[in-house]
């Protein structure tokens, strides 16, 4: 009976907590959390369940005419509680029509039988296919299917393509979209910048291409001996055992044949697997240096940190450094969550900047500065984490993981290049939007976003409430939060209520007055001083909320003699309040008092200096 009596008390009190958040959840998602598969409380439910599918996937990609063509083998298994009745694959290179044919399905079988794919069984509509099935997928239960497929390589490389020669190729298999139990089947279509939500598959991958090209790839490299020749090998397990950078490829190895094995068939098989993660891409290229070291994340396991770059861009010489030393941040200090792969590779694209990240491996520009170079190489290796450990759907939320690869940088960029502000430039592009018509609330989906709000929604407005969150809670608070909730989340599909009620949860307050105006509305950020009453021995600073977006609170005092003192007060003073009293002792005469940081974002500084 006392167990009856204490489980009713913790329904209660978890229902309580939830009601009392005051965040809007819309109906279909609410319908998780009342059906089990969520909970209030941000654990995960024993009702949980993901799907997934592994791929057995034969390749083979020939450059003189930019083709790839494949055989994929394809188990997927049902585990969820629900009967379906259709399958639904990805086809994201009919993104490219009407400029190319997109991607080509030759043949599909189900079970071993043959599918007519010009039948009313097959509906291709954008980058989605949906096939009706003759036989349902039960529960707990696993469909086979093998598709033959091709495409042609992009001829204006963007996410990926041909680079003069050396390519990078992504979004290239059919690809089961995801079921969850939220939405079900995913079918929102791949128009370029919406990104990823995928299941965490297994791949065993075999890539066929001209025998003096080498891949790199999403997983591990299991037939290196029949591809490589010996002195690379050498140079690879020095690599993977060391702390400094080993050239395992230059372009005199390339000049002396000595990199890849030649055979009489001219071509070589590349044999890569990968358990557990959310895609998978690969670069091909036979002129490109290859660098590298290792980092010990964890004892006992250290990962690959390598650089791929053409000769002719210098600054990328450096590029495996960077990755190591964002690998050992990530892994040590923020988020502090050891490197979840046992490699990671920036390939050079030879474009002047931006990146896209894929599992273990990313396709960057080359920026210049050392601080635009080490910031995107930080960033793109940040998406291991997020999405490709936790599984995010950034098709709906891309702010759950932009947001993160943005706020994660700052300390590893500003230590490296001293001339950069990372955070102060995060700053003044959040404020240039902040409270304007592209200013859209997180909360709603990411594919509703046009461009000029992607950057905002996705990038700076996140990464900016992720930092006043760290100061309001603490960084050790801070941080044990967002241990708590990859710790739970990891290989799952855990979306923003979950990220909401995990924090609610570790801290032990709900923390819906800072979710609210960050997350769901529209507002912007303005602090002002109101007035400055002077007392003999100390003064009392009136600081008003002008905005109804929560900041922390720091004023500067300059006295009369020359000397400043800062007094600092934390956002929680705004909960609920429009005005904020901060007093300070001092019989010291004050000259003048301004409000706020560079830092801090504030739409208005007109009104943050107080002069007496």
């Amino acid at each position: 009976m006392q167990h009856i009596i204490l489980l009713v008390i913790l329904v209660f009190t978890t229902n309580l907590f939830s009601q009392n958040s005051s965040l809007f959840i819309p109906i279909d998602v609410s319908e998780a959390y009342e059906n089990g598969t969520r909970t209030y409380d941000g654990t995960v439910s024993n009702s949980y369940w993901i799907n997934h599918t592994d791929y057995n996937i034969d390749v083979e990609f020939i450059p003189d005419s930019n083709l790839v063509f494949g055989l994929s083998k394809m188990i997927y298994y049902n585990n969820s509680p629900d009967t379906l009745n259709e399958i639904v694959i990805r086809l994201y290179h009919n993104r490219e029509k009407p400029f190319g044919d997109g991607m080509i399905i030759k043949s599909i079988s189900i079970r071993g039988d043959s599918i007519d794919v010009t039948s009313q069984d097959v509906r291709v509509n954008g980058t989605n296919m949906s096939i009706k099935l003759d036989e349902i997928i039960l529960p707990n239960k696993k469909i086979e299917m093998e598709i033959d497929w091709s495409f042609e390589i992009p001829k204006v490389p963007l996410r990926m393509g041909n680079y003069n020669g050396d390519y990078f190729i992504a979004y290239w298999y059919p690809q089961i979209a995801v079921y969850d139990d939220v939405y079900g089947w995913d079918k929102l279509q791949y128009a370029g910048p919406i990104e990823f939500y995928n299941d965490f598959n297994n791949y065993n991958i075999r890539y066929t291409v001209p025998a003096d090209y080498v891949i790199w790839s999403t997983g591990d490299l299991v037939n290196e001996e029949l591809v490589f020749q010996e002195n690379i090998i050498k140079k690879i397990k020095e690599a993977k055992n060391s702390d400094k950078t080993i050239n395992i490829i230059t372009l005199d190895d390339y000049a002396n044949n000595s990199v890849t094995l030649k055979n009489e068939s001219g071509k070589n098989i590349w044999n890569y697997v990968a358990n557990k993660v959310p895609d998978v891409a690969w670069a091909v290229s036979n002129n490109y240096n290859w660098d590298a070291s290792s980092i010990e994340v964890e004892p006992g396991r250290r990962v690959l940190a390598s650089g791929v770059y053409p000769d002719s861009i210098t600054q990328n010489k450096n590029s495996s450094l960077y990755a190591r030393k964002s690998i050992k941040y990530l892994s040590e200090v923020s988020p502090g969550v050891p490197y979840p792969w046992l490699h990671s590779t920036a390939f050079t694209n030879k474009r002047s900047g931006g990146g896209m990240e894929f599992p273990m491996i990313q396709n960057n520009g080359a920026p210049k500065s050392i601080g635009s170079s080490v910031g995107l190489i930080f960033h793109e290796i940040a998406h291991n984490y997020f999405p490709f450990y936790m599984g995010t759907n950034e098709r709906r939320a891309a702010w759950m993981d932009e947001g993160w690869a943005t706020f994660f940088p700052r300390n590893l960029v500003e230590k490296l290049d001293t001339t950069s502000n990372y955070q102060k430039g995060r700053v003044v592009s959040y404020e240039s939007l902040a409270g304007k018509t592209k200013d859209i609330p997180m909360i709603y989906p990411s594919y509703m976003m046009t461009h000029g709000e992607m950057r905002n929604n996705f990038y700076n407005r996140p990464a900016i409430a992720y930092e006043e969150l760290r100061h309001l809670l603490g960084d050790e608070l801070f941080h044990k939060s967002l241990r708590e909730y990859i710790n739970r989340w990891h290989e799952k599909h855990p979306i923003g209520y979950d990220f909401f009620f995990t924090f609610n949860d570790v801290v032990g307050e709900d923390l819906s007055w800072f979710w609210k105006p960050w997350f769901f509305e529209l507002g912007y950020p303005d602090l002002a001083i109101e007035n400055v009453e002077v007392n003999k021995n100390s003064a009392t600073i009136s600081v008003a909320m002008v905005g109804s977006l929560p900041t922390r609170i720091e004023l500067t005092i300059l006295f009369e003699d020359g000397k400043t003192k800062t007094v600092s007060a934390s956002a929680s003073q705004l909960k609920g309040q429009t005005k904020v009293d901060v007093k300070i002792n001092t019989s010291k005469k004050i000259k003048s008092i301004k409000l706020g940081s560079e830092l801090i974002p504030d739409i208005n500084r007109g009104n943050n200096l107080f002069e007496m």
